[in-house]
Order: C-alpha cells, then sequence, then structure tokens
C-alpha cells in the first residue's frame, strides 16, 4: 500500500501579537532525501559499524535540464529542485513546511506587522566567494518586485515599502500592508539571494546553498561540490552530486534498480509498486501540486465565461484523476487549495461534478449550440500525467461538440509555448509555492507564465486577494477565500483536476530525508544540505 504524506492542515501565517517578538533561528533546516547506494570508499564520509567509509558521492538521475536560471522566475520543478541546492534565501523551509533559518539567523517583527527587520549571519559569502551582505539581500528583493522581471512572488515583495540596511548584517522591511505568508515567501527557493552576476559565463547558477555547479555539460549532466563557502559547511556530508539528465521516465526507474544512480526524482505512480518492492530502494510519495486545465481567455469562445464553465461541467474528474496520477491523487475541482487545509471548501470543489446535458445547455446559451470549434490542446510526452490527461479532456470535450486536437513534445516545449500564450487549452496547473492560501494570487495576478491561464480578468480577484493576504488567520480570512472561490465558479479561469501525487525514489544508504507535500514538495532537495550516505 502506498501511504501519501498529508499536507499540514494548518495555515502558516504569524498571528498578531501585542508587542514586537523574536523569531530566533536556531538549527539548521533538516529535510533530506534518502537515497544511496552503498559506494565505493573514498576518503571522507562516515563510517559503518565495521569501520570502512561511504562514498559521498551521490547520483542523481533528474528528469529533466531546467530551462535557466531567472531570478525569481518559476521555470517549473527541476529549476526549482536545483536552486534549493545552489542558492539560499534569508530563510528556508523545515520537515514540517515551516519557515527555518538559512542566511537570516533571526528577525524581529514589529508590533503592527509592517516592519521585518532580519539580522544575517555573519561572513557569509556566496560561492564564487563575493561577501553576501545586506546590500545583495535589497538588490535582489527590489529586483523580484518590478513585474516585468517576471518573479512569481512579485505581488509580496511589490508590498515592500522600503528596505533599509543599516549595516552589512541588518536587513529592515517595512511593508504597504500586513503580509500574513512573508516568512514562507521568503523561504520560497525562487526568493534567493543571488549576486549581481547570477549565473556564470556558462550559464550555471551562482549562489550561497551547501552545494556549487563544478561542472555544467549542456543536455548532459550537471556536477555540484560541497560549498567551502557555505554558512554551516561543517553540517554538508556529501562532498559531491552527479545530476545526469534523464528525460525519460523508464530509463530513471532502471537505473536507480540497476545501481547506476542513487536517487531519481519525479516517479511516475505507475512504478510505484515496482520501486516499492525492489530490493535496498526506498519510495516516499506525497500529496503534490494541483493540476488544471488552462485557458487562452484572449479570443475565441474561451473568451466567454459560459463556455468555460460549461467545459468544466464536461470533464470527468474521477476519470482525471485515475488517468493522470493512477488514483492515488485526489478528483476534485474548486480552488486549488490542498483538501486538508482549513481554506478548503469542499462545496466548492464538488461544483463541477461532471453534467454533459448542462455543459451543452451553458454552450447553446452563449452562442455555440452543439459546440460546433476547434481548440489546440498543448501538453507534454516528458512527464506521466499530461498526454494521459490529455486525452481524457478530448474525450470528454467531443461529447458535447467540442473538437479537440493535441500538441505534444518536451516540457521545454510546453514552457515556451505556456510563456508565450501559444495555446487555446494546456495541461498544467496553478502556481504554488507556499502552504498558505495567500499562494492563490500567482494563480490569478501577474505576468505572462506557463503557470497561470493567459488573458485572467485580473480584477475579478486583485483586491480581495489583497486583503486575503494581509488578514489573519481566522474566519474573516476564510470568508474571504471562500467569495475568491464563488467568483472563481462563476468566472472559471481555468478547471482543476485535483491534487496530484509526487515521489522520489531512492537507494535506502542516505539517511535523513523528509519530502514535504503539497505546494512545497519540490522544495524538498533543501534536505541534501545535511544528508549522508552510508554503507
Amino acid at each position: 500500500m502506498i501511504n501519501l504524506k498529508a499536507q499540514s492542515s494548518r495555515a502558516s501565517g504569524a498571528p498578531l501579537r501585542r508587542g514586537p517578538r523574536l523569531i530566533a533561528l536556531a538549527g539548521a533546516a533538516t529535510l533530506a532525501l534518502t537515497i544511496g547506494l552503498a559506494g565505493c570508499s573514498a576518503e571522507g564520509g562516515s563510517t559503518d559499524g565495521r569501520g570502512t567509509e561511504a562514498s559521498q558521492t551521490l547520483k542523481i538521475g533528474f528528469s529533466a535540464e531546467p530551462p535557466g536560471f531567472k531570478t525569481g522566475v518559476d521555470q517549473g520543478s527541476a529549476n526549482k529542485q536545483l536552486i534549493t541546492l545552489v542558492r539560499r534565501g534569508l530563510l528556508s523551509y523545515g520537515p514540517d513546511g515551516k519557515a527555518v533559518p538559512a542566511l537570516a539567523s533571526k528577525y524581529e517583527v514589529s508590533e503592527n506587522n509592517l516592519t521585518y527587520t532580519f539580522t544575517l549571519r555573519p561572513n557569509l559569502k556566496f560561492s564564487n566567494g563575493d561577501p553576501l551582505t545586506a546590500e545583495d539581500v535589497k538588490r535582489t528583493f527590489e529586483y523580484l518586485a518590478v513585474p516585468g522581471n517576471g518573479a512569481a512572488d512579485q505581488t509580496s515583495f511589490a508590498n515592500i515599502a522600503s528596505i533599509g540596511t543599516p549595516d552589512e548584517t541588518t536587513v529592515v522591511l517595512t511593508l504597504k500592508k500586513p503580509q500574513t505568508a512573508l516568512p514562507k515567501v521568503i523561504a520560497s527557493p525562487l526568493s534567493a539571494i543571488v549576486p549581481e552576476n547570477a549565473v556564470d559565463a556558462n550559464g550555471a547558477p551562482i549562489g550561497a546553498g551547501p552545494f556549487m555547479v563544478s561542472e555544467y555539460r549542456k543536455g548532459v549532466s550537471y556536477t555540484l561540490k560541497a560549498d567551502p563557502n557555505y554558512y554551516d559547511a561543517d553540517s554538508v556530508k556529501l562532498e559531491e552530486i552527479e545530476m545526469t539528465f534523464m528525460p525519460d521516465a523508464q530509463t530513471r526507474v532502471k537505473a536507480l534498480v540497476s545501481g547506476q544512480v542513487q536517487f531519481i526524482d519525479y516517479v511516475p505512480a505507475a512504478d510505484y509498486k515496482t520501486l516499492e518492492n525492489a530490493k535496498g530502494v526506498k519510495l516516499d510519495t506525497s500529496h503534490g501540486l494541483y493540476g488544471a486545465l488552462q485557458f487562452n481567455l484572449t479570443k475565441g469562445p474561451l473568451a466567454v465565461p459560459k463556455v468555460r464553465q460549461a467545459i468544466a461541467y464536461a470533464l470527468d474528474l474521477k476519470a482525471q484523476n485515475q488517468a493522470g496520477t493512477l488514483g492515488y491523487g485526489t478528483a476534485n475541482g474548486g480552488l486549488p487549495i490542498p483538501v486538508d487545509s482549513e481554506y478548503y471548501d469542499e462545496k466548492q470543489a464538488n461544483h463541477f461534478a461532471q453534467d454533459v446535458d448542462k455543459a451543452k445547455s451553458l454552450l447553446a446559451e452563449a452562442g455555440y449550440p452543439n459546440g460546433g470549434f476547434s481548440l489546440r490542446l498543448l501538453t507534454n510526452s516528458q512527464y506521466f500525467g499530461f498526454t494521459e490527461r490529455a486525452q481524457v479532456v478530448k474525450s470528454d470535450l467531443e461529447k458535447i461538440g467540442i473538437t479537440v486536437e493535441l500538441e505534444t513534445g518536451d516540457y521545454a516545449n510546453q514552457i515556451a509555448k505556456g510563456n508565450s500564450g501559444s495555446y487555446d487549452l494546456m495541461i498544467g496547473g496553478p502556481p504554488a509555492a507556499i502552504s498558505d492560501p495567500s499562494a492563490l494570487t500567482g494563480a490569478f495576478i501577474g505576468g505572462p507564465t506557463f503557470v497561470r491561464s493567459v488573458g485572467i480578468n485580473q480584477g475579478l480577484y486583485a483586491e480581495l486577494l489583497d486583503k486575503g493576504a494581509q488578514t489573519p488567520d481566522g474566519p474573516e480570512r476564510k470568508a474571504i477565500y471562500q467569495k475568491i472561490g464563488d467568483i472563481y465558479l462563476e468566472d472559471v479561469p481555468f478547471v482543476t483536476f485535483g491534487m496530484g501525487t509526487a515521489a522520489y525514489a531512492y537507494t535506502d544508504a542516505l539517511k535523513g530525508f523528509e519530502m514535504l507535500s503539497g505546494p512545497t514538495v519540490y522544495s524538498s532537495l533543501y534536505s541534501l544540505a545535511t544528508a549522508q550516505l552510508t554503507d
């Protein structure tokens, strides 16, 4: 039986309190991927009970080559996972998804929740040896706040009214409005602090994480080495990570089982049983991100809300769950909020139960009796679940008279076309990087990106999303997101399928992994900072 780790049901807002509060950030984050095959002897490393030493070179079969490293931009899960290894922000995520120490050792929050004062660790350096100071934090956050730079959390950083740097180790953020989930936003890998030249001459990312890129072979691999400039270098046990790009899922699985690699990401649900029964291999699964059918709302029938409602009623979410996750995920619509969150609304999630007659009626009301139009559906063949979901969408929409033409390719192609809006429909999912309902902002607000439908009427949502982001947890905040959900059900800028599953598979020689869940799942590689291979 496969057990999925549950997402924490507690929303992560910082409560209002009287007087300033001091948040001490002692200890390093411990989220480590348990992978590892007994390696050859090497200098350094851990010793087993027989006194032999395990190699501290970890070999990873990685599902995709990151398409690039634009500061703050969501460029897919492969990009985000590598960033967790080579970059750090003021905070990072702990095993429970809460903000834990990173470049900052502590921070204070003012009584009115508008001023955050961060104290940096002393003598911080980037992997290239340059000092990392408060000015680097200021420059990075100012860059993330500019709409044209495409940062995933741009609206959060745009809420910063001023950034003070009274000395090299102090950063004072003054907000325009309170922001309940700010610590989690800052803990996201996409909020990592970068030097002025964020990538090297070969396009490899530079940061202040536990590892640094020592070799990049385009289209083949990254080799990472432990960064001696990392603020907690003594806690890093892995000496090297060899990350080979293996876009084909079966190739990754076979490489793990044969011992060619010691860890693989993005394990397809079809291989869960095989890997669960493989000798010396561990499988770690959890709820993943929401899947969705995204729309280009800028032209044609999809510009009409009733057409989008009709499509939502035509879709069989149970069939989607079976096709995309083999039944391991969830089948629910509504806002993309984890099912075990206190902000999840079961009634809204079940609003679009499949009703073909209602779908046909809505099409007729919109001026499209019997459908009678064609749509191009963008997907990719690289990851399990995308093409499978697309086939179900195609079948469901044909039942209400809409012809669907599938367009597929690799994931990089989907990202590029998604970013440019070159699609009618797309199998994807809204962005989410923190386990807080304010993460919904990225699903509705911002510039062009493959993780957000093209042409959303952002004015419908902006004021309420802004209010929800600054309201403390409680009934008032819950009511705000319920109202957003009601608007969504009328507007339908995308249709959610439900939560998917995520999995890492690894040998049982790497100790210390705690896999994250839901919106933060692809930040799990933060854990490799303290992971260790054993015999």
